[in-house]
């Protein structure tokens, strides 16, 4: 075996070099070709996006950034979890999976999965959105490669909300993935992209672009979706913090006065717990007919249609240290896009979006009665729920869009991999 290693010209090598075992003379060579092709690659440029915990075909990931580099010219990869039959070309954009995590061991083991796929790559630029990648980004940089880390969400504050970290351990927690973050992104990291403003001060060391995550427009619309059974709606995944189990806190005031109204909420729970908790009140309750719920993946170019085949937008978030940050949900601007009016729970995050246009009505985050009395003056007051919705649908058109957030990631990329020869490029 030893005999098909590379060898080194062990003339013009020093002798310590010498000494090396072949195993490690094989790395030697392995990781100087890999920073020769992150050199060269520059004349056609590939884009590889990877993802540990995102699918492949990630609203953010696939459907927005992908996409539009595609459609500029770069050749971009997608490298995510998920099944074989997934991998193929879609939209312009290759896929490949790696198996999906069913532990710790598993996503570690897929960190060095990952890791292979970059060093086999012969790519001009490589964009991660993990922060569990930023060694994989550390040791690709190393190779001569141009590293971009997406920072989906405040990560230091979303440690300290998950309910799988002892509490006592999530203060901790919070501050090694805070103080990780930086110095990695520091010293391995070309660019940083960010969904807020307020990020650029973690990573003020590297360039840095705020890419929010506005919807695209063709895919949400008033009227893309037939007028369903259900009046209301609640998109993304349910855990605590984000309102999982004051939705049926809501809908149990709601019925008092509006028993008829129906609930759709399309996003897997965050734990079996909380799935099994939230099981036993809705049927404690009596909103089985009041609530219908579905786990299964919605592609995004479809959730669209879901949400405009509703009347109301639902955002029941929680105080908690990341609802009280800067960050506002997605589906915020999904709702705008289709043209709902929201009730959403009065977080600062949230409150200075209303400021833009009058798109719906805030709640205080711990009265459901507050919720279901806003919801039900919406529901009686057709028009003024009209007036809203049209609003919200301005507002989406004017300033919530993905059209400019696209040119954004564009811009960035032209000077980190241009498109048109080597030119000049961030190190």
């Amino acid at each position: 075996m030893d005999a098909a290693l590379p060898t080194l010209n062990t003339r013009s090598t020093p002798s310590a070099t010498r000494v090396l075992s072949p195993r490690c003379r094989y790395w030697i060579c392995f990781l100087t070709a890999a920073r020769k092709a992150g050199r060269c690659s520059l004349v056609a440029p590939e884009v590889y996006h990877l993802t540990n915990v995102h699918s492949p075909f990630d609203g953010r990931i696939f459907y927005k950034q992908a996409q539009t580099l595609a459609r500029a010219g770069y050749a971009v990869t997608v490298v995510g979890p998920g099944p074989e039959e997934w991998c193929g070309e879609r939209a312009g954009v290759r896929v490949q999976t790696v198996p999906v995590a069913r532990g710790v061991g598993q996503r570690i083991l897929n960190l060095w999965r990952l890791l292979r796929v970059g060093l086999g790559a012969n790519a001009a630029c490589f964009h991660f959105h993990d922060p569990e990648l930023l060694p994989v980004g550390a040791v690709l940089k190393l190779c001569g490669r141009r590293v971009i880390y997406d920072v989906h969400e405040n990560f230091p504050l979303v440690a300290m909300v998950r309910p799988w970290v002892p509490e006592r351990l999530r203060r901790p927690l919070a501050r090694l993935v805070d103080w990780g973050e930086r110095a990695i992104a520091r010293y391995f990291v070309t660019a940083v992209v960010g969904v807020v403003e307020e990020q650029g001060d973690r990573f003020a060391k590297r360039p840095f672009a705020v890419v929010k995550n506005y919807p695209r427009l063709e895919w949400y619309s008033p009227g893309c979706g037939a007028l369903g059974p259900c009046a209301l709606v609640h998109i993304g995944s349910l855990s605590e913090d984000r309102g999982g189990l004051f939705l049926l806190e809501i809908m149990r005031e709601l019925a008092k006065t509006h028993p008829q109204v129906r609930l759709l909420s399309v996003g897997a729970f965050h734990s079996q717990e909380l799935r099994e908790r939230f099981e036993v009140l809705r049927r404690e309750w009596g909103l089985e007919e009041q609530i219908h719920y579905s786990e299964k993946r919605v592609p995004y170019d479809e959730l669209g249609a879901a949400i405009a085949a509703c009347q109301i937008g639902l955002i029941p978030g929680q105080i908690s240290p990341k609802n009280l940050a800067s960050f506002v949900p997605t589906k915020l601007f999904e709702y705008l896009a289709c043209g709902l009016p929201v009730v959403a729970s009065d977080l600062p995050s949230i409150r200075r979006f209303l400021a833009v246009a009058d798109w719906g009505l805030l709640a205080d985050p711990s009265d459901p009665v507050a919720h279901a009395r806003a919801i039900g003056c919406l529901l009686d007051d057709p028009v003024t729920a009209q007036v809203k919705g049209t609003q919200a649908r301005r507002a989406a058109e004017e300033h919530f869009n993905w059209e400019a957030e696209g040119e954004k990631l564009l811009a960035l990329y032209e000077r980190i991999v241009p498109r048109k020869g080597i030119g000049k490029c961030v190190g």
